[in-house]
């Protein structure tokens, strides 16, 4: 049995040289679907639980480099060498990063090179995902007159927004939202609404700030929407370690969500949804300082 993805349905394949193999069983102890084994003398993969998700654990783990695994989008191709330890980002140096890194909603007029976004892909592609293969996507649409005419789109989605959630049509669905759903939409979602509208009508772009280019991340009906939350993070602290500006918009998916027609322009598959969308360029405001964040809840729970 394969775990479902929207392009692969098949299991992956393990192959292993055995005249390099010495049976040390490192593969096996890092198998996380534990369909690996050592028998009659050999490494073999078991018909079990999920089947392979080709996630590459044994490959990276394995000291004589003989094991090949293929299928779900991965090869033997795919193996690069680790960094080495003193070219790693140790602990002060990324929380250097995480300090400096600020939601930036002020934008110069210089263009973002497509190169860099590149690179902001490539980096975060490279975060933590539920199952193997990536089920996420990530479109980017470079340029002032085409993030601002996507813009546009979203300001005209949030007035039929609108309209739906008249006042008293949002007190008559009260009851079945709960209280906190209903708080969210009367204190937060209209109001956005409004200022998002009454913004443009000012010529003023609120939804994306002005920026010159946008990275959405959408996943498929096979992933869940955390996985494009991680990918989306790390393509903000990877903007940030390039030296681009860079701002999480939530605003804008739920109205690409509702819009098929802009999603299919966008080049998003059908059944797959916008998360988020990631603003990037050059900030025109020098941050001074940093700020101290917390969690709303933090505690040590000791269970027996």
């Amino acid at each position: 049995m394969a775990v479902k993805h929207s392009l692969y349905h098949e299991t992956g394949k393990l192959s292993v040289d055995r005249e390099r193999c010495t049976l040390c069983g490192v593969c096996v102890k890092n198998c996380g679907v534990e369909v690996l084994q050592i028998k009659d003398k050999a490494v073999q993969q078991v018909d079990a639980g999920f089947g392979c998700i080709a996630c590459g654990h044994c490959m990276m783990v394995c000291p004589e480099g003989c094991i090949t695994v293929s299928g779900r989008n991965l090869s033997a191709a795919d193996l690069q060498p680790l960094p080495p330890q003193e070219a790693r980002a140790d602990a002060e140096s990324l929380k250097a990063l995480f300090i400096a890194r600020r939601s930036v909603r002020r934008f110069s007029d210089q263009p973002v090179e497509p190169e860099l976004l590149e690179q902001v892909i490539a980096m975060a592609s490279t975060a933590p995902m539920g199952i193997p293969p990536w089920d996420v996507g990530v479109v980017t649409i470079n340029g002032f007159e085409e993030v601002r005419g996507l813009a546009e789109e979203v300001v005209e989605g949030y007035q039929g927004v609108l309209k739906l959630f008249r006042p008293g049509a949002l007190k008559m669905m009260r009851p079945f939202m709960g209280q906190a759903r209903y708080e969210q939409f009367s204190d937060f979602i209209v109001p956005l609404a409004h200022k998002y509208i009454d913004a443009w009508e000012e010529g003023r772009d609120t939804v994306f700030w002005g920026a010159p280019a946008v990275l959405i991340f959408h996943y498929s009906a096979y992933a869940e929407e955390p996985d494009a939350v991680i990918a989306c993070t790390y393509a903000m602290l990877a903007a940030e370690s390039l030296g681009l500006g860079s701002c999480v918009i939530g605003g804008a998916p739920p109205i690409l969500q509702r819009n098929k027609a802009l999603c299919a322009r966008l080049g998003i598959p059908p059944g797959n949804k916008p998360a988020l969308a990631l603003v990037l360029g050059s900030s025109t405001v020098p941050f001074k300082r940093g700020i101290v964040r917390r969690f709303s809840h933090e505690q040590s729970a000791g269970l027996q």
